[in-house]
């Protein structure tokens, strides 16, 4: 029976659904696949064993479970597999179903070196005639070159790295091949966990350590689901079991241990897990090292020096590793009476509230099937990624009948999976997510992603970018269509499409395009194809006229970070502007108070803070010595600022000056009194908004003043922005 529909595979019987088996995997990279006879290979039946095949010079025994879905495999079919292939002397083991295998087999079939293929992975190899069971590994000089800056900074005595790799550039395989060559002269075997957060990232990273370390010569476990880790040489762990077992697990029990979408271990319980720990060494593995709550995964995992790799969405799209993304922003009507505001002092999130008028779901669903039909979009699967459930719900509701499912996250497993199957397997188009799908789920035949909702976090925008981005034959793009009406993400659009094209590219990197698809070719020259509705367009053109007002707190955060990567070093006051893109001294004071703030929010206290404290206690000394009283806090602020921007707020100098200072004689006829001033300067704001709020509306009506009246109100307002909504609240009353 020929198979043009995946859901066809419930209709064969259990000889005819073997034969499918022993095809798709032949089409897959097998070799010389033959079924068993019965009473041939054994005495009795087909021993446990129904396909014989080859790969990579590797011998594998299959075993095929028809069952209905309603009906998971258990551990008899995986005994049946294990006895039938040892008897044919065969280390290597599939174990394949329509259905789903249950958590015990799971567990059992990691310890025995057992390959699981379930329905969604059958699916999955049935879209790309490709698997990563028993592939043949040779490393990319991308991932070589990580492996050994990776061993030097372990040489020289870093017992923590992160490692950042875009997903689809293969960070697991590298990984692996890392701890191959650290402990390939060592004596006595190490103990190597493998941690992530999701069952579906261990599974899957099992196979690729598999395919390096070879079956037969080391021992995995399992320790998810409950189960606790054995004394095997590889334990792959979910963080939730871990965390309920700490008590039992002691700090030197591994000598190596990864943590996978290693962003997440700043946060509490991921924290308490590994910090439980004292390993050789710690490896974070992540695509987006950074988080919207400003924890530091880099300090995390040993701070910047041991941060390596860097091979980021970025450099993926320009050397061609990823599907190549269409992207097209539509976006929503204008409030042509708002346009004028958007130099008038609003937050970026006060004018995306004002300026654009969102269109109604029923309009948007119209949208979206109109621009599927004219981008002759075929074979449409696509994922929406929506702002709520009750969006989501309401949303829905517009599809036609039979073309849209949804998951997320307030549904039960098994819905969940139930309606994934269905969006993968039948007629649906489309599937529309909420909370879901940032990480972990890995649906290879996704070849249109649509934003419906705006997040906040550029990493939550990147995480949903990648769901569309992995390689398959016979995918060599990805469309993305984006309704989020956000100056904000116009801007990120903007900013990635640039990044792109600016990426210096490293032709040595173009030679070893995916080595496992050899058939697969990407036409297209390394640079982000981007489309933009006219309304986009038009607040396109408002963004380069104003680029000064755009940057967020994330995106001004991401810049200094970034900088520091590249060049080592903190840049001074008086250079940002010169040195970070498009960041003001405005944007600074508007959202950090101070350029103390700044560093604060992006390093923690990862900076030279002794330095600032010393200049802080020199001019202090400095002042007493010329005026006989010690300064006021305010002072001290307005004499460590730089073109309006503060260093240290009164608050922050506070708290850096020494706790209990040298006590001084003052004469106190001279000494001023703190709250006095702080009430004098409360009078002056005051009588500034008094007095420019009739005539004051923008910042061009700020530039008409005389560069006199400029000054006083930068002595008063940290930001042109602050002086701004001081007028905007004033009017409002």
């Amino acid at each position: 029976m020929l198979i043009k529909n995946f859901r066809d595979v419930d209709l064969l019987g259990d000889k005819d659904f073997e034969f499918f088996v022993k095809d798709l995997l032949e089409k897959s990279g097998w070799t010389d696949a033959v079924i068993t006879e019965i009473g041939k290979e054994y005495k009795h039946g087909d021993g446990g064993v129904d396909i014989f095949a080859y790969k990579a010079g590797r011998k594998f025994a299959i075993e095929v479970k028809q069952r209905n879905l309603q009906s998971n495999v258990d551990v008899k079919a995986l005994n049946q597999l294990v006895t039938g292939a040892r008897l044919a002397n065969v280390n290597h083991m599939i174990l394949v179903t329509n259905s789903y295998f249950t958590s015990e087999v799971q567990v059992r079939a990691l310890r025995l070196g057992v390959e699981l293929i379930d329905r969604d992975g059958l699916k999955s190899l049935w879209v790309q005639k490709h698997s990563e069971i028993g592939r043949d590994i040779k490393p990319r000089k991308y991932q070589t070159q990580i492996i050994q800056e990776a061993i030097n900074q372990y040489s020289i005595g870093k017992s923590k790295i992160l490692i950042e790799m875009a997903t689809g550039l293969g960070k697991t395989y590298t990984v692996a091949l890392l701890i191959k060559e650290l402990t390939k002269n060592i004596s006595q075997r190490p103990k190597i966990m493998f941690v992530a957060h999701q069952i579906e990232i261990l599974l899957q990273s099992v196979t690729a350590f598999k395919n390096v370390f070879g079956v037969g010569s080391y021992s995995f476990s399992a320790c998810f689901s409950g189960s606790a880790p054995e004394e095997t040489d590889f334990v792959f762990a979910s963080f939730d079991t871990l965390h309920g077992q700490l008590d039992d697990l002691k700090k030197e029990r591994f000598d190596y241990i990864i943590v996978d979408e290693a962003h997440h271990t700043p946060a509490k319980t991921y924290s308490e897990v590994i910090k439980n720990f004292s390993p050789k060494l710690l490896i974070g593995l992540t695509a987006t090292p950074y988080r919207s709550d400003e924890k530091s995964v880099t300090d995390f995992f040993g701070g910047k020096d041991g941060h390596i790799g860097k091979y980021d969405l970025i450099w993926g799209l320009k050397h061609k590793k990823l599907a190549f993304p269409k992207y097209l922003v539509l976006l929503d009507d204008l409030d042509q009476s708002k346009i004028d505001q958007l130099d008038s002092g609003l937050s970026v999130s006060d004018l995306d509230k004002r300026l654009f008028l969102h269109k109604k779901d029923e309009e948007v669903v119209k949208i979206i099937e109109n621009t599927v039909r004219k981008r002759n979009i075929e074979n449409v699967k696509g994922i929406l990624f929506c702002r709520s459930i009750r969006h989501l719900k309401h949303l829905l509701g517009f599809f036609e009948m039979g073309t849209a499912t949804c998951v997320h996250s307030k549904m039960n497993d098994q819905e969940r999976r139930e309606n994934i199957r269905n969006f993968r397997e039948g007629g649906y188009k489309y599937i529309l997510v909420c909370d879901l799908f940032n990480e972990g789920i890995d649906i290879p035949e996704t070849n249109l992603l649509i934003f419906m909702r705006y997040t906040g976090s550029r990493t939550i925008w990147l995480q949903q970018l990648g769901r569309g981005l992995r390689k398959t034959p016979n995918k060599e793009c990805v469309h993305v269509l984006d309704f989020v009406g956000s100056l904000e993400r116009l801007n990120e659009v903007k900013a990635l499409s640039k990044a792109v094209k600016n990426k210096k590219l490293e032709k040595e990197h173009l030679e070893d395009i995916e080595e496992s698809n050899n058939n697969y070719q990407v036409v297209h020259d390394g640079s982000l194809e981007v489309h933009y509705s006219e309304s986009a367009a038009k607040v396109l053109k408002l963004i380069e006229e104003l680029k000064y007002r755009l940057n967020t707190r994330e995106t001004l955060i991401e810049q200094i970070r970034y900088y520091r990567e590249k060049k080592s070093q903190i840049p001074e006051i008086s250079d940002i502007e010169k040195v970070l893109n498009d960041v003001s001294f405005d944007q600074i004071s508007t959202y950090f108070d101070s350029y103390y703030g700044y560093l604060t929010a992006a390093f923690d206290t990862d900076f030279n803070v002794l330095v600032m404290k010393s200049r802080i206690a020199r001019f202090v000394e400095k002042y007493i010595e010329n005026n006989g009283v010690e300064p006021s806090l305010r002072a001290i602020s307005l004499n460590f600022s730089f073109k309006g921007l503060l260093e240290f707020t009164g608050n922050e100098i506070s708290e850096l000056m020494p706790k209990n200072p040298k006590k001084q004689t003052f004469d106190n006829s001279k000494n001023t009194d703190q709250l006095t001033i702080l009430k004098k300067a409360t009078e002056k704001k005051d009588d500034l908004v008094n007095q420019y709020k009739t005539t004051v509306f923008n910042r061009g009506d700020i530039k008409k003043l005389s560069d006199l009246e400029q000054i006083e109100i930068k002595k008063e307002f940290p930001s042109i922005s602050l002086f701004l909504k001081a007028l905007k609240g004033s009017n409002d009353e």
